[in-house]
């Protein structure tokens, strides 16, 4: 990355869809870097700035639902496959073709259940990643100017970013004066 210059304050996004970016508070403008791109948003175009904390429930609802999935998963496995099996073990004395295939298809609801708690674990591992990540959150920067807005994420609870954004404050209040 090519370095930005003297500025004021930097902070580099180590984590998240930003990870290797920068921004950088200059005497007269916000600049934020990457690899591919540069953006320039001068102070004195910026109306607000805000910075927020906050969990993301939308992952922490997909976890739980996928962990409840788990358990369901879970819970009907055993009783399915003892069911399917029994059911399996009485048609499989008749000779008929049509027997024949129901019991085909017990095998295969039986085979079927076995699998079941593999899936389960699969299910909770992924519902549990999402509720970490969820409980994580992040931290977001938003800065207003009169055309729109532009937010600026970091993962979880990030203190240098909410310093970054009291400094970009009080630059952007020196200005006014």
């Amino acid at each position: 990355m090519n370095d930005i210059g003297a500025g004021l304050t930097r902070f580099e996004f180590r984590s998240g869809e930003l990870r290797g970016t920068a921004l950088a508070l200059q005497p007269r403008s916000l600049v934020h870097r990457g690899a591919s791109h540069v953006e320039t948003l001068p102070l004195s175009a910026l109306s607000a700035v805000r910075v927020e904390y906050e969990r993301d429930a939308r992952r922490l609802g997909w976890g739980i639902a996928l962990v409840l999935g788990a358990l369901f998963l879970l819970g009907i496995s055993g009783p399915l496959g003892s069911l399917a099996g029994q059911a399996a073990q009485e048609v499989a004395g008749q000779s008929s073709g049509v027997a024949s295939a129901l019991a085909g298809f017990f095998r295969f609801v039986e085979a079927l259940a076995a699998i079941l708690p593999f899936a389960a674990a699969a299910a909770a591992a992924g519902g549990a990643a999402l509720c970490a990540l969820g409980w994580i959150g992040g931290t977001t920067l938003t800065v207003v100017f009169a055309g729109g807005e532009r937010s600026y994420r970091a993962r979880g609870r990030d203190r240098l970013l909410m310093d970054f954004a009291e400094r970009l404050a009080e630059s952007l209040a020196a200005l006014e004066r």
